[in-house]
């Protein structure tokens, strides 16, 4: 689809967190950058084919986090493009080799997915999927 030719970065002032489908804690206040990639050169801590799929990161945009040390609300993630329409572009997470101390071990990260809501071709809302908890994060302009 056209909108993921170039990299996407969708800045977020608000969230809302739905857990089993309903909203709690209401309307948050955050600062944060969804951003998507295509899959150029694979991803770090990652052995993946390049070129295939895309890489979504969220960011952050308050500096970096006070334990891990940088600003990644959500590390890198490899992701496919599994359904699209005119009006949203589902990717998902997908069974991958990752690093770990002791060695390379198959990861899947179908846990993982990304809804991004569009309005003639623009992103006017993104939904991030953490399918393992039934969580849904709702990230608005």
């Amino acid at each position: 689809m056209a909108i993921l030719d170039t990299k996407q970065v969708f800045h977020s002032h608000s969230h809302l967190r739905y857990e089993s489908g309903i909203p709690v804690n209401g309307i948050q206040t955050c600062n944060r950058d969804i951003v998507i990639e295509k899959n150029i050169n694979g991803c770090n801590g990652y052995k993946i084919k390049p070129g295939d799929g895309y890489i979504v990161s969220i960011i952050n945009c308050d500096g970096p986090h006070p334990m891990w040390g940088d600003n990644y609300q959500m590390a890198p993630k490899p992701m496919r493009i599994v359904r699209q329409s005119d009006t949203e572009i589902l990717l998902r997470g997908y069974q991958v080799l990752a690093q770990a101390p002791f060695g390379w071990i198959d990861y899947d990260l179908s846990d993982y997915g990304i809804t991004l809501c569009l309005n003639n071709g623009t992103i006017q809302k993104c939904v991030l999927h953490m399918y393992d908890r039934d969580i849904n994060l709702e990230y608005y302009l």
